[in-house]
C-alpha cells in the first residue's frame, strides 16, 4: 500500500535495533543509531505526536526514558511506553477491581500501582489476574503462586511471546517469555500478550496517541512492529537495522508486507526532512 507521510501525524517508535543499537532490552548500555536524535526532535518540534515504545519490562517506563535521555534522545516519562504499562492499562480497563500477580520486578508492579491496582502476594488468596514480565530473577514462590491461579481461571498475561530479543547487535533469551511458558506447561493455558503486536498494546498506543488510526505509523527493525501497525490500523515502516534483513520479506504476503522499508532510522529523517534540508544535505 502506498503511504503519504505527509499524512502522518501520531508515531510509534521502536527502541532497540531501531533508535538504539544494544545488546540489553530498553535501550541500557547502548548507542542511539545517526538520525535517531534528530528524527524525534524534528517530529515533536513539528506538533506530533511521538511515543516510543518497547517490549522491554523489567524497569519502569520513567527510568528506561531518563536512560535514553542521557544518551541524548529527547524522550519524555510520559511518551515511553513499555509492555509492562501497556498490560497495566489493559487490566485497569478491563479487570476492574481484580487482585494482580505480578511474576517479574517494578516494570510490570509499578505500573499496576501506579494505576490503582492491588497486588496479590504468594501464600495468600489466590490473584484474579496474572502478569508475567521481565526481571533479573524469579522466585519459586511466585512462579507457584501464579500457577495455581492461572489453573483456578485467573487471567493470564504475559509482556512479550517471542522467544528472542534482537537489539542490533545479536540476540539474547527473552526471558519472560520462558517464564510464561512454564506456567502454561503446568496449566495448559495460553496467555494474553501485552506487548508487540497485540491488540492490548495497540489499544493502548491509540488512546495515548489521540489521533485518528489511520493518521498513525510505527517504526521498528522486527516484523512485530509491523504488525502492530497492523493492529492499530496504520502504516507499518521497517527499518533494516535490526532483525530484520530483506530476505525475510521475501515470503511474506501482501497483508503482512510492511508499508515502507528504509535501511535505518537516519534515511527515513532525511525522507521526513524539508525538501531544502535534503537538497542541502545533498550538496
Amino acid at each position: 500500500m502506498s503511504v503519504d507521510l505527509a499524512r502522518i501525524r501520531g508515531w510509534v517508535f521502536d527502541v532497540d535495533g531501531c533508535l538504539v543499537r544494544t545488546e540489553r532490552a530498553g535501550g541500557r548500555g547502548g548507542m542511539p543509531f545517526p538520525g535517531a536524535v534528530e528524527i524525534l526532535t524534528q517530529l515533536q518540534d513539528s506538533g506530533h505526536e511521538v511515543i516510543v515504545c518497547t517490549n522491554a519490562s523489567e524497569l519502569p517506563p520513567a527510568v528506561y526514558a531518563e536512560h535514553l535521555r542521557e544518551m541524548g534522545l529527547p524522550v519524555r516519562d510520559e511518551a515511553f511506553v513499555t509492555a509492562g504499562s501497556a498490560a497495566a492499562d489493559h487490566v485497569v480497563a478491563h479487570h476492574p477491581g481484580a487482585r494482580v500477580l505480578v511474576v517479574g520486578a517494578d516494570g510490570v508492579s509499578v505500573p499496576m500501582r501506579e494505576r490503582g491496582l492491588e497486588l496479590a502476594e504468594p501464600g495468600g488468596p489466590l490473584a484474579d489476574v496474572v502478569v508475567v514480565g521481565a526481571a533479573p530473577r524469579y522466585e519459586t514462590a511466585d512462579l507457584n503462586a501464579a500457577a495455581l491461579a492461572v489453573a483456578d481461571g485467573a487471567a493470564f498475561y504475559t509482556t512479550v511471546n517471542s522467544p528472542w530479543f534482537h537489539g542490533g547487535s545479536g540476540r539474547s533469551l527473552a526471558v519472560s517469555a520462558a517464564i510464561a511458558a512454564s506456567i502454561t506447561y503446568a496449566t495448559g493455558r495460553e496467555p494474553v500478550v501485552g506487548g508487540k503486536p497485540s491488540a492490548v498494546l495497540a489499544e493502548s498506543l491509540l488512546r495515548r496517541l489521540g489521533v485518528a488510526a489511520s493518521e498513525t505509523a510505527v517504526v521498528g527493525d522486527a516484523l512485530a512492529e509491523i504488525q502492530l501497525a497492523r493492529s492499530m490500523g496504520g502504516a507499518g515502516i521497517l527499518l533494516l537495522s535490526g532483525a530484520t534483513s530483506l530476505e525475510d520479506l521475501e515470503s511474506l504476503t501482501p497483508s503482512t508486507r510492511p508499508d515502507i522499508v528504509v535501511d535505518d532510522v537516519a534515511v527515513l529523517h532525511s525522507r521526513l526532512a524539508p525538501q531544502e534540508t535534503r537538497q542541502g544535505a545533498s550538496q
